[in-house]
């Protein structure tokens, strides 16, 4: 029986979930929303849960988006009943499971809806960490940019980058400041994936999610991003006018994804697109490196040394770099 908190006191949500509280297939706790941080903070249960914007001002909600997405112990899904998410998709991409508007709470919800949510991404328990459960490879289609037809599925090589430290530089920065850093940061990326033939395909509010076509073989990719970690005090001082080390995560996997142009991305909800995000912003730490197992078997020979076994997220083995320690 798995685990449901929903966060709501709306009595439209509350009625809405009616089947799945009387459901044999879930066990449903409803709690105060206010207190919301203290219960997904207390709990080592293995749980999903469902939260409703309508209980939250404006700003409040802004918190708890920020909140979630930044959470790696359990999956979630957003209630939306006044439709405030201007970009639902964008909430995939941070880690949601699940998005539910007002227009599709007007009823019941069916436990076959809410299975499907909750297997949107599966949840593990510590007992299957460990376990491999990686689908293998993907069905590939070698593409280049040449051949890509907007509206197309294909095979990349996708790159999840983000800058990690200037969540801490917002706080006490001006946006124009920002801005600042995030345009040197996207003009430093295009020099180095342009000869890689990668592209810049979404930006989000700190890094990018990168595509290459895949033709192949990944190693060259990896070298790049291997370099990208090992380099940073050069490309630091060279690239950017701050007088600071910057940090990134990066995450890389192959997937298949429907293509349309960059800034025509908001409806895309992908699986290979939506497991890229949640590697990246749910597992992958600070300033490091990770990638899945179908990357790993084209690490060059000569790095092989340097990456080390990570354990296993949402059902693939992933691995990651060992980053170099400076004195």
């Amino acid at each position: 029986m798995t685990n449901i908190y929903l966060f709501s006191k709306n009595r439209k949500i509350l009625q809405a979930f009616k089947k799945i509280q009387k459901s044999r297939t879930f066990a449903l706790s409803i709690y105060n929303p206010k207190h919301y941080k203290h219960i997904l903070s207390r709990d080592q249960d293995l749980f999903f849960t469902y939260l409703d914007l309508s209980s939250y001002t404006p700003a409040e909600k802004k918190k708890l988006i920020s909140y979630v997405t930044r959470q790696q112990k359990f999956d979630y899904g957003i209630l939306d009943p006044e439709t405030w998410v201007k970009d639902p998709a964008a909430l995939f991409h941070k880690g949601a499971s699940d998005y539910i508007p007002g227009r599709a709470l007007s009823g019941e919800l069916s436990t076959k809806r809410i299975k499907s949510a909750i297997g949107f991404y599966f949840m593990e328990s510590a007992e299957d960490k460990e376990e491999d459960t990686d689908p293998g490879p993907v069905e590939i289609h070698e593409t280049t940019w040449e051949t890509i037809v907007e509206g197309n599925s294909y095979t990349f090589i996708l790159m999840f980058i983000e800058i990690d430290m200037i969540k801490d530089w917002a706080s006490h920065s001006g946006k124009s400041h920002i801005n600042d850093v995030m345009d040197h940061f996207y003009h430093h990326l295009e020099k180095v994936i342009t000869p890689l033939h990668g592209r810049i395909w979404i930006r989000t509010e700190y890094g990018a999610l990168i595509l290459f076509p895949f033709s192949g073989s990944t190693g060259h990719i990896i070298i790049e991003c291997f370099k990208l970690q090992l380099n940073k005090i050069i490309s630091s001082a060279e690239e950017y006018p701050y007088k600071t080390i910057l940090s990134y995560k990066i995450a890389l996997d192959i997937g298949t994804t429907q293509y349309l142009t960059r800034g025509n991305t908001g409806n895309i909800i992908s699986d290979s697109v939506n497991y890229i995000f949640h590697l990246g912003h749910q597992y992958t730490p600070k300033g490091n490196f990770y990638l899945t197992n179908r990357i790993y078997a084209d690490i060059p020979p000569g790095l092989l040394d340097y990456f080390t076994s990570a354990g296993n997220f949402q059902g693939k083995t992933i691995h990651r770099m060992i980053l170099p320690k400076f004195t």
